[in-house]
């Protein structure tokens, strides 16, 4: 009789845990996926429910489900304690059932952040808003859509896919457009980093027809930044303007100008970088040491 329920309570044990497992997979079933060259990421979109700095970790409310990313860092917890109950986006690895949130990158309010690096031609460039470290002088250029604008600030889609927020100024130049912008209206942008990180809009000028139907021109961003590290064997050149982070591969195509090889690139220099998008992917078209 005792073997009789402690089998049938065995039984039992495994039907609780199978449902509970199908109900987990059933939660996180929206959520995307994708596979780069450091493994599988996730892009975790939900309210923040608990931070708990004792194990590094956060709480999110993804459709219903409560999900635990680990391996932020204190300031990473520090910002989003007094931030529960809002929409944030992490990029995470996930293994099995466990969250951990990308190295290098940072919780965005409402956004979306980062992907890993891939091939050697055609690469996921690494765009993250780092609110950590130092912020780097330079500017933004690219032709964009209006996603929303009012008296204080203006927000564009960028190429990639990324949205990039700019302050809007007395010296903000709109005079090629009568002062006046629409949501979906295509610009092109020119933006300046602020001391703080942040970006103000230095000017936004109209497109032609000519522009609109070249995809060159829609989907190349110019970057004025600083580099972060020297480049190594991997030829991948990470830069920073304002508090945004890049990373991107060259490859046997990109243009150095006045560099021998992409080696030769060192920490802590101004750079020039063009990059061509395909989605997320991009290809780098030219690197030199920049002057401006």
């Amino acid at each position: 009789m005792g073997h009789t329920l402690s089998r049938r309570a065995s039984l039992l044990a495994m039907c609780i845990g199978s449902l509970f497992l199908l109900a987990l997979f059933a939660g996180c079933a929206g959520v995307p996926t994708t596979t780069g060259a450091n493994g599988t990421t996730a892009t975790l979109s939900g309210s923040v429910q608990a931070v708990n700095p004792s194990s590094n970790s956060v709480v999110l409310n993804v459709n219903g489900q409560q999900i635990t990313v680990g391996g932020l860092d204190a300031q990473q917890l520090s910002a989003l304690q007094s931030q529960q109950g809002k929409q944030f986006t992490l990029q995470v690895t996930q293994n099995g059932n466990a969250y951990t949130i990308v190295s290098n990158s940072t919780p965005q309010e409402g956004g979306s952040a980062s992907s890993s690096i891939s091939s050697s031609t055609s690469s996921d460039v690494s765009s993250t808003s780092n609110t950590n470290g130092t912020n780097e002088p330079g500017k933004l250029s690219f032709i964009g859509k209006i996603q929303s604008a009012n008296a204080s600030n203006i927000v564009v889609l960028m190429p990639n896919g990324d949205t990039l927020t700019m302050n809007r100024t007395a010296q903000s130049d709109l005079s090629d457009l009568n002062n006046q912008v629409t949501q979906g209206q295509q610009v092109k942008v020119k933006a300046l980093a602020n001391p703080d990180g942040s970006f103000m809009l230095q000017k936004l000028d109209t497109t032609d027809p000519q522009d609109l139907q070249d995809p060159n021109k829609l989907n190349r961003v110019d970057i004025n930044g600083i580099t972060t590290s020297a480049v190594g064997t991997d030829n991948v050149i990470h830069f920073k303007v304002g508090n945004k982070s890049y990373s991107a591969t060259i490859n046997a195509n990109t243009e150095l100008n006045n560099l021998p090889n992409a080696q030769a690139i060192a920490a802590n220099q101004p750079v020039k970088v063009e990059l061509l998008f395909n989605g997320a992917n991009a290809t780098v078209l030219q690197v030199e040491y920049s002057n401006d």
